[in-house]
């Protein structure tokens, strides 16, 4: 596992416009802009290279977004990042939520509902059934990891390595969207994962929060490859946007 190198805290920033990278140089700049990547927010893109620079191996890559407190817009930084793998790679992306079930629409109430993950395991069914593709995305997958407010600590940490341990057959890239890292059974997942990445909110997360998560994965067992920092909003004049 780990197998993306990290030998300092990366910096991302992730705001309204671009994305400053403590380590620009360092990401494959030849590669940004070609074919679909192109539709993407510039701030993905370079979320999404400055991974892949520090990847060690070829085989699939299971990458963790989690947040050291709630609200910072974890999940919208994830599903960017998966957005842009899965028009970078050759096999589908699997996007995998793995926060607590929302309520259904109540127009969506009596529409046959795919299991999760975990249901599959339990009853023996292929993975395959849990996972759906994303509509407006050609190579892109989702599926739920599990019902209930805590689908990780149902699930389990041995039977969550058997799932990916399988998944990773056929998916290159595998992105866990977790609950903040309060949730110990959330931290715990790190150890499972070749890297994580931790979304904080500009001027609301506080330092020792980040720090104090950072620890915790790595004393868990994983290892933190950057942080993003997320809703860093541009200050622009007026007159700029005026005609």
């Amino acid at each position: 596992m780990n197998r993306l190198s990290n030998p300092e805290l990366t910096i991302l920033r992730k705001s309204t416009s671009v994305v400053q990278s403590a380590e620009e140089h360092a990401v494959a700049p030849v590669r940004i802009g070609i074919g679909a990547i192109t539709r993407h927010h510039p701030s993905f893109v370079q979320l999404y290279y400055a991974i892949e620079a520090r990847g060690t191996s070829a085989m699939a890559l299971v990458i963790q977004f989690i947040s050291p407190t709630p609200g910072t817009g974890a999940s919208t930084v994830a599903s960017g990042y998966a957005r842009v793998a899965s028009d970078d790679c050759a096999q589908p992306v699997l996007y995998i939520d793995c926060n607590a079930s929302r309520a259904k629409p109540r127009r969506a109430v009596n529409e046959p509902q795919p299991p999760t993950l975990s249901d599959a395991l339990r009853r023996g069914l292929p993975l395959s059934d849990a996972i759906t593709p994303v509509r407006d995305s050609k190579n892109l997958l989702w599926a739920r990891l599990g019902p209930g407010e805590r689908p990780l600590l149902a699930l389990g940490g041995d039977r969550l390595q058997s799932m990916l341990d399988m998944l990773r057959a056929n998916h290159p890239v595998i992105v866990l969207d977790t609950p903040p890292s309060e949730a110990p059974e959330s931290a715990a997942v790190s150890r499972y994962c070749d890297g994580s990445v931790l979304v904080v909110a500009a001027g609301r997360t506080k330092q020792w929060e980040i720090e104090n998560a950072k620890s915790l994965l790595e004393r868990l067992g994983g290892q933190t490859v950057g942080v993003v920092l997320n809703r860093e909003r541009s200050v622009m004049p007026r007159w700029l946007g005026r005609h």
